[in-house]
Formats: C-alpha cells, structure tokens, sequence
C-alpha cells in the first residue's frame, strides 16, 4: 500500500483567501491524513489552484492533475471536501466519473466515501449543496452592495481611484470615505485642462507629463495612454463615482491571453461594461468641475471620430494573433517608406517567420537596423522595444 502513487488537490476561490493563508490549512489536514495511511506524498504531486473559482473546470492546476491521471501515474487522489473538486453539481459528477475511469481512488478528508446508493447519494447531495451555496452567497454579496451603494456608501468601491485616497470603515463606525490627495488632485486637474481647455491629444497629454516629469500612480516615469483615457472618463473626479461600471458576464472567446495575465480565466467569468444609465452614483469630493468634465469627455469622442486609425483596419492577416514568447507582447505590422529604409526594401515580420529568425539568434523583440545592430524607438515619451523584426532586404 505504500507504493501507491499518491496525489493532493487543494483550492481556495478569492485572492483574499490565499492572502490570509488559508490554504495551509487544508495542506496540512490532507498530509495529515496521507501520513496516518502510511502513504508517501512526492513533491511533485501537489496540484494547489490559489485563487481559483470552483465554478469553472479550467484550471491549471487541475487541468495538470488529470493528465497525470490519465497517463496513469495517480492511483489516490486526496482531496480536504467535494466542494474544493467543483463548486457545480454537474462538474463534480464529471470529474468523479472521469477519475474512477482512470483507476483513480479520490478520498476526500471530510467525507468518508462508500460504493452503496446512499453513499452516492450523499456525496451527490452534498456537490448539490455546495453549488447552492454558492449562488447564495454571490447573491447575498450583490444585494449588500446594491442596498450599500443605493445608500452612498463609498465602502462598496473597495478602492479610489488615482487624486484619492481610501479610508476604510473604522471601528467606531465612521463609514468609509474618499480623501482628496492634494499632490495627485493637482495633477488630475492638469491633465483635464490639457485635454479640454489646451485640446491635447492622449498622446500630447502623455508626452506632457512625461516632459514635466510627473510619475504616474504605480511610481513610473511614463504614463499609458489607457491610464490616462480611463482617467478623463471617470465621473469620480466630478463628485460622482459610480457603483456597477462593469459586469460580470459568461466567458468570452479570446483570441490571446492578455500581457502579463494567466492564459486561463481563474474565476470563470469575464468582465464587460455596463450601460451608462445602469450604474449607481455615490457622492464624493470633486476635484474638478462638471462643466470641464462635460468638455472633455466631447473632446474625446472628437478625436475618436477623427481618429485615422479607427478606419485602417489590420493590414496584416495574423496582426495580433501572434504573442513574443520573451516579453509576451502581440507582434505587430508597420510599413516603413522608401526614404525611411534609405532605398532599401524593409519588411517587419509579425508571424511564423519572425520566430525562426529569433530561433535562429535574432532577438524577436528588437527592431533590427541596416546594419544588424538593435534600435531603441521612442514610444510615449519613453524608451521602449517595439515587438516586431526588422529585416532589410
């Protein structure tokens, strides 16, 4: 029995829970429970999804666990209760019946498994127990913060945006609030009075603040345009923030991962705006004045309908498609005129033959000059590598 090949799985749902560790706890139950039956647990058979929701069977760690026991190299499964496997009825029933077809022996710590109909309408109930727990507490949560937000409880934010600061709820009592941030207030109303008094692009407004050296909320020297864009479109800094901006919706196909983001939702959900009229308004201190709100917010749609890019489309066929495997940036297509090139024919590669050329010694995220050296391009203001190949030909 103690040659058995041994397995753990473990999950929490929020990152709140792997903040508070609450994870060892189920660790330490289960390693418990594989000592007392005389089993070895080998390091690498630890499947541990921090964060994940229960709802969704894409995770990466489970989706790893059942390679292995479909190769064939698990023969007990341990697991603390039927609510850590799946938080759906539907999903917890598949992942059962795909493991007993694999030979695999799943324990669960808290539920002591058995082969008659009442064992197995047990552990069917409790699956359907933990699914309806579930919704009732995403319901409860929502109507919370719906009743909180009608109230103009700031607390519902859980956050401030950039020229404020986020006071908690104190033990006294006194609700949560928004504190004006006087040196981040004052940059807050240069960048509105850039782009709606002096007509500044995003682009001209970042180039600005680069130029006055102003660092943006994380500490860097160079701000982003979508910063700054998500900025000029918050009502917060007119006195109103509002509750319920974004929503949660079924999953949505994705072309690619975003940067710097796990290529498999955690939660199993995505998050899309909402209508303008179905958010909530909380009343907070304004840092400017509506009407320059107002000017500013018809200032971008401006832009936006003169905006040469909106009309140019994807000249390339795998434009966006393809992800550099070092700085995971989406390659991309730029034409490069003649007198650019200096009468030599120059092609930036976005696609397959961009990654041979990086396998074959190129660095796939440096723009390559005439003489083969890398070149730094200047991008908002800052130095930055554009992901793209360079090739003269």
């Amino acid at each position: 029995m103690n040659k058995a090949l041994v397995a753990l799985y473990a999950r929490v749902s929020s990152g709140q829970q792997v903040k508070n560790g609450t994870i060892g706890s189920q660790l330490a139950a289960i390693k418990d429970r594989i000592r007392e039956d005389g089993h070895v647990l080998p390091d690498a058979m630890l499947f541990i999804d921090d964060g994940v929701s229960g709802a969704t069977l894409i995770r990466p760690q489970l989706e790893r666990l059942r390679d292995y026991a479909a190769a064939g190299d698990i023969e007990c499964l341990y697991i603390l209760s039927p609510d850590r496997l799946a938080r759906k009825y539907a999903y917890q029933a598949l992942l059962m019946e795909e493991f007993s077809a694999c030979g695999v022996e799943v324990i669960f710590i808290c539920h002591t498994p058995g082969d008659t109909p009442e064992d197995m309408m047990l552990l069917q109930m409790q699956g359907m127990f933990a699914e309806y727990e579930r919704a009732k507490i995403m319901e409860r949560n929502r109507r919370g913060k719906l009743h909180g937000a009608r109230c103009g409880n700031v607390g519902v934010l859980s956050g401030a945006p950039y020229g404020y600061r986020y006071i908690r709820r104190q033990p006294d009592g006194t609700p949560a609030q928004y504190i004006v941030n006087l040196h981040e207030a004052s940059v807050v109303r240069k960048i509105f009075s850039w782009a709606g008094i002096e007509r500044l692009s995003l682009g001209g407004v970042v180039r600005r603040l680069a130029e006055k050296g102003i660092e943006s909320a994380t500490g860097k020297p160079g701000w982003d345009r979508s910063t700054v864009w998500g900025m000029l479109k918050n009502p917060a800094y007119k006195g109103l923030a509002v509750f319920g901006k974004t929503k949660n919706c079924a999953p949505r196909p994705r072309v690619r991962a975003a940067r710097n983001s796990a290529d498999i939702l955690k939660n199993g959900y995505s998050v899309i705006r909402s209508k303008p009229d179905d958010g909530i308004g909380i009343p907070v201190p304004a840092i400017i004045n509506s009407a320059l709100f107002l000017t500013v917010n018809e200032q971008l749609e401006e832009n936006r309908r003169h905006a040469r890019q909106g009309r140019r489309g994807a000249a390339y066929l795998l434009q966006g498609l393809t992800v550099c495997g070092h700085c995971r940036y989406a390659y991309y297509g730029k034409k490069v005129s003649k007198s650019a090139a200096k009468g030599g024919r120059s092609i930036l590669i976005t696609t397959v033959l961009g990654r041979m050329l990086t396998a074959l010694g190129a660095f796939g995220c440096v723009t390559i000059n005439r003489s083969g050296h890398p070149c730094w391009m200047k991008r908002s203001g800052h130095r930055s590598l554009r992901c793209c190949l360079s090739r003269n030909g």
